[in-house]
């Protein structure tokens, strides 16, 4: 996963760096903070995916990690599409609100006293955070 979060923040970094001869939107570009945003949701699904893979109540881990993987498939759509100059598709954006929402829901039912269930959520509400950043910066 780190290593996912690393290639797209380093080709986020070079396409603004070198100013493809493809037109792209600024919007979706971003500047600094649209791309920090950006980083931050990456890094905050990583931390929610590793605290998943320890809950204890299998049927919650799976729940959990197929709405973090709508989510991530959503991004990567996106991610592509802004790298190779295209605009970003609207339905993406909805993809990843659909997949944090079920990943949400399916930590609302996992055991409380479980700490790997209280730690993704804790991730979970930081990428949340991070989604609204790229929303409202990018």
């Amino acid at each position: 996963m780190y290593t996912y979060q690393a290639l797209v923040a380093y080709l986020l970094v070079a396409a603004a760096a070198t100013g493809s001869a493809r037109s792209i939107d600024t919007r979706q570009i971003g500047g600094i903070s649209c791309n920090i945003a950006r980083f931050q949701i990456l890094q905050a699904l990583g931390d929610t995916k590793d605290a998943t893979g320890q809950i204890q109540d299998a049927a919650v881990q799976n729940a959990t990690t197929t709405g973090l993987d709508q989510a991530d498939a959503a991004i990567k759509t996106i991610a592509s599409a802004l790298l190779s100059g295209e605009t970003a598709p609207a339905d993406a954006r909805d993809e990843v609100a659909a997949g944090l929402t079920a990943a949400f829901t399916a930590l609302e039912a996992g055991d409380a006293t479980d700490t790997a269930v209280t730690d993704a959520q804790t991730a979970l509400d930081k990428a949340v955070k991070a989604g609204q950043d790229v929303v409202d910066k990018c």
